[in-house]
């Protein structure tokens, strides 16, 4: 049997557990934990000993990040081999909503940020610009790899600057290996941004 009500659907009759909100968002703040997860998701029946050899940080701390992780419903134990618990990653949607602006936190989302300590742009359109306009920028890098966006719309439409717009550009390629292997971002200067910027406004 399942029910639907105003804050819970698809609960069924035995809804999971989620006792640990703090650590969704700590996932944005935490770019060990995001990578954690991240690396769960991307391998499936994975062991703490296995995460371990990864990480970049102490064996205790994977450990402890396991248990936060599992508290939070976003990783479920599996099963055992060898006396090791086995790990899969669970996939989200938080969606937060204010003033009317709804934004939706997704795995793929924390993939990006579990990048934040290798792409300085990462940690600077988060704490510059914060949430909305990066998960606008991931989409939009999406729709640009498919042709159907400039960097220079990129940089309008979440007013970053053109320096800004092209590093955030140039790392979520990377980091998500969009395009062809010759493919990347092309380059503008500043003026090119400059000179469509009104007429960009106007349409």
């Amino acid at each position: 049997m399942s029910y639907d009500t105003e804050h819970v659907r698809n609960a069924g009759t035995n809804p999971g557990r989620i006792t640990s909100i703090p650590t969704f968002t700590e996932l944005f703040s935490n770019a060990a934990l995001a990578s954690l997860y991240t690396s769960i998701r991307h391998s499936p029946l994975a062991t703490a000993p296995e995460l371990t050899e990864t990480a970049t940080v102490s064996k205790k701390t994977v450990y402890e990040y396991l248990r936060k992780l599992e508290q939070a419903g976003l990783i479920t134990e599996t099963g055992v081999e060898d006396g090791t618990s086995i790990y899969e990653a669970e996939d989200f949607e938080l969606t937060l909503m204010v003033r009317d602006v709804e934004v939706s936190i997704t795995p793929d989302l924390i993939e990006v940020v579990a990048h934040r300590d290798e792409y300085p742009v990462i940690n600077r359109v988060l704490e510059d610009h914060g949430l909305v306009a990066f998960a606008l920028v991931y989409d939009l890098v999406t729709a640009h790899s498919q042709g159907e966006i400039t960097i220079r719309q990129i940089a309008t439409l979440t007013e970053l600057s053109s320096g800004t717009a092209y590093d955030i550009v140039e790392a979520l390629y990377e980091i998500q290996d969009l395009g062809d292997d010759d493919s990347s971002p092309a380059t503008y200067t500043p003026a090119d941004f400059a000179d469509e910027r009104a007429d960009l406004r106007d349409e």
